[in-house]
């Protein structure tokens, strides 16, 4: 696997493939595990993906400081990316977006696109409370039950109706280890006081903002009120998908490809 220093900081990713560069950038409590075998398949339609283990997650480096920092986090992605072939875009996955947003907002000419998967820069009374869901969660919640904990809420109605099985199958999978719980902690703190309204007013970027309608962790209004604010955005909401939209819509990968070759 490999990885890049920077500062005090060692960033692992894994990479795969051939042609412009594709980062993934995990959601709260996630690293590279979390997408599969995605990476592949977009080596498979001509892409260097790489996809990044954030600071706290093994095999990178531990949590360097007790609060986790939004912005370290954004200049780690750009770390990565300049490692990858140009044209680079940035795909993020809910609090994944946020780092993936302020890393376009950052990076100039370094970062062609950004796509933003359920994922919001915006504060709302209610996103507060669902980030102190997460965060009551990985303090006291039993590692064993977590999943069943979070299930509902990380996949849509459509899914847990068509797909019973695999949401078992993926609610078996969810061990956290102590790194996980203290990384998505951390996590869950800072998205307390987090904005990216101004990142997002000033992200020169083609930038595409994907919904699943049955999201009830980031809601669909949400993603098109951060559309708005990105001066070069556009946004779609996929039907029958909820918060998980890369695993539960097929057509979410289709609609990413699409924007990426449409803007190379």
């Amino acid at each position: 696997m490999p990885e890049i220093a920077r500062d005090d900081r060692v960033i692992h990713y894994t990479c795969a493939g051939f042609g412009p560069g594709v980062l993934l950038v995990p959601g709260i409590g996630s690293g590279a595990r979390l997408f599969g075998t995605l990476p592949r398949r977009f080596a498979r339609d001509g892409f260097t993906c790489a996809a990044i283990n954030p600071v706290g997650l093994p095999p990178s480096s531990p949590q360097l400081s007790k609060p986790y920092d939004f912005d370290a986090a954004a200049k780690d992605v750009l770390a990565v990316a300049a490692q990858l072939p140009s044209p680079v875009s940035l795909v993020g996955t809910s609090l994944g977006g946020k780092v993936a947003l302020l890393a376009a907002a950052q990076g100039g000419a370094a970062i062609a696109t950004l796509v933003m998967l359920c994922s919001t820069a915006l504060q709302t009374e209610r996103s507060r409370r669902v980030h102190r869901m997460f965060l009551q969660l990985s303090a006291t919640a039993d590692p064993n039950i977590l999943g069943e904990c979070l299930a509902p809420f990380l996949f849509g109605a459509s899914f847990h109706a068509a797909r019973p099985m695999v949401v078992n199958s993926l609610i078996r999978a969810m061990q956290p280890t102590q790194e996980t719980r203290q990384l998505m902690h951390a996590q869950a703190l800072a998205m307390a006081s987090f904005d990216g309204t101004m990142a997002a007013r000033g992200c020169a970027v083609q930038t595409l903002c994907l919904a699943g309608a049955e999201d009830t962790i980031t809601l669909p209004d949400e993603v098109v009120a951060t559309a708005a604010l990105l001066p070069q955005a556009r946004y779609k909401i996929l039907e029958r998908a909820g918060h998980s939209l890369l695993l539960e819509s097929p057509q979410a990968y289709k609609e990413i490809v699409d924007f990426l070759r449409c803007n190379q």
